[in-house]
């Protein structure tokens, strides 16, 4: 049964991983099947003898590099599968830490859990959020930004999205204070520069009055 999904590459994949990987393999050797039989068999007056013939050489390439890269594909899953072993209590520890508003330590557990297995997506997840907490945004966006690459993270879209928008809310909250702390600023800064103009402006007069004396 294995020998006959490898005769179509990627079918095996998509079948034993269940990945858009190994479909995107599947669609792409079929489209080039069809366009082959297409213009053999269907419209044989495009070509010529030899370019038809060209066309099955292609068609046999496609396949041995489709099939080369399927191959490779499912030992990269395979091992992914096959994660090295975590620290069963330091993501407990870290939830524990975390409730309790204890960031510091929360985050020594997150980055062990990522040390040992760096597509945990939970600990990920929880490392943005904790991220938005301590008001580092570039830090969990990035974070974010990593997980939606993840087709491991597919599951948790919803919490991903979730805590994009309170990343984006936070965003926007820092940056209404930055603004309502710069304005006293630059208003008080534009009080003492039409002060000092002034003080110029007297000063040149006096100096014409002394002059003109």
């Amino acid at each position: 049964m294995n020998g006959i999904l490898y005769l179509w590459p990627g079918s095996g994949g998509v079948l034993r991983q269940g990945r858009w990987s190994f479909l995107a393999i599947a669609l792409v050797y079929g489209f080039a099947l069809c366009g082959v039989v297409m213009l053999n068999f269907y419209w044989p007056e495009l070509l010529t003898g030899n370019l038809r013939r060209g066309t099955y050489v292609l068609l046999v390439v496609l396949w041995l590099v489709l099939s080369g890269k399927s191959t490779r594909l499912e030992k990269q899953c395979r091992r992914m599968r096959l994660p090295p072993p975590v620290d069963k209590d330091a993501l407990p520890d870290a939830q524990q830490h975390y409730l309790q508003g204890n960031w510091f330590e929360a985050e020594c557990c997150l980055n062990i859990l990522l040390k040992k297995n760096p597509r945990d997506i939970e600990a990920m997840l929880m490392l943005a959020t904790l991220y938005r907490h301590k008001e580092r945004y570039d830090e969990a966006e990035n974070l974010l930004r990593e997980l939606d690459r993840l087709e491991d993270a597919i599951p948790w879209k919803f919490e991903i999205r979730s805590e994009k928008r309170k990343l984006m809310a936070a965003n926007a909250k820092r940056s209404k204070k930055t603004i309502k702390s710069e304005s006293p600023k630059s208003f008080n800064e534009k009080h003492e520069r039409s002060e000092n103009d002034n003080d110029d402006n007297e000063y040149a007069d006096m100096s014409e009055h002394q002059i003109a004396a």
